[in-house]
């Protein structure tokens, strides 16, 4: 494959026809079916079906053209990157993190560094922790805070902070009267899980399975926000993050300790590859000063032993 193939198979996808992508690309209607039986001799794909003067993709050319967005898009964050380079040579850092840390914990902490450091520009995307590795490792971003979800090529983990799970409950639930919720407690009640957090679906999981357990599912959301959110409107109960709870908690919400006890390791990630610049190494030292003052808060309102 080379670059034109791509370029001119990219336009016929998004155009629909090749009449029309000849026309965008100002080259002729042949040259870009000469291009495109190229590509597909190239690939060993048949990337269309020739219906009279129409082509329509086959499910190889679909998933090839995914894949070709993705390309371009990263081409877009890297002239995004030379900008920022441009206008903010020292100042201009990324940090990406996970959403039960992003709603008030990293706020918190990014508020007085960026109150500190004026001539700092920072970009805050919000992704899963997955994203996040991949992220990092491919250079897209500087710093990421997340679950480690397994080794990412590339990728130098840091452990930062432990985060326990807990049980978030209305105050008048029937478990409301307990100071610990154990796992075979779930049994009769309807329990909201949580679809981003694949440790958190195995080390709950494991849980129940281990005491028996079988509470009611009707509700898997993405995020420990939402399932507190739906807790406090009385659809069911839920296992999260204490710093979620804690933050919930007296708006309608109340968590208790959960046993077995289990708890999200949250890392800090960097790249194995490329030296730091200095604003981030001293961004990552606030975090870990920070991290480190949130696991004694968490000890001091005992949800942490």
């Amino acid at each position: 494959m080379n670059i034109r193939q791509i370029e001119i198979f990219k336009a016929v996808m998004e155009s629909g026809s090749v009449t029309a992508a000849s026309q965008k690309l100002n080259i002729s209607q042949p040259a870009v079916s000469k291009y495109l039986k190229l590509l597909e001799e190239d690939t060993g794909l048949k990337l269309f079906e020739r219906t009279g003067n129409r082509l329509v993709p086959t499910l190889e050319a679909t998933t090839l053209f995914d894949q070709v967005e993705r390309s371009y898009r990263g081409l877009d964050q890297l002239s995004r990157f030379v900008t920022g380079l441009k206008h903010h040579p020292a100042g201009e850092i990324s940090v990406a993190a996970m959403p039960m840390l992003a709603r008030r914990w990293l706020p918190e902490m990014l508020g007085p560094f960026l109150i500190e450091n004026t001539d700092v520009s920072l970009s805050l995307p919000i992704r899963s922790s997955g994203w996040i590795a991949d992220a990092v490792s491919a250079g897209q971003v500087d710093i990421g805070i997340g679950l480690k979800m397994g080794d990412t090529a590339g990728v130098h983990y840091e452990h930062i902070m432990r985060v326990p799970l807990v049980c978030v409950i209305t105050a008048n639930h029937a478990l409301a009267d307990q100071t610990v919720v154990v796992a075979k407690d779930l049994a009769p009640h309807t329990l909201i899980t949580l679809s981003n957090f694949d440790q958190w679906r195995l080390a709950v999981e494991t849980a129940l399975d281990n005491s028996g357990a079988r509470p009611i599912r009707r509700v898997d959301t993405f995020t420990t926000q939402v399932a507190c959110e739906l807790v406090a409107r009385g659809v069911g109960i839920a296992i999260v993050d204490a710093l979620t709870a804690i933050d919930y908690a007296g708006r309608d919400l109340e968590w208790r300790l959960f046993r077995p006890e289990l708890s999200f390791e949250i890392a800090l990630m960097s790249s194995a590859y490329r030296p730091g610049s200095h604003l981030g190494g001293i961004l990552i030292e606030a975090l870990r000063s920070y991290a480190a003052e949130t696991e004694e808060a968490l000890r001091a309102c005992g949800a942490v032993g």
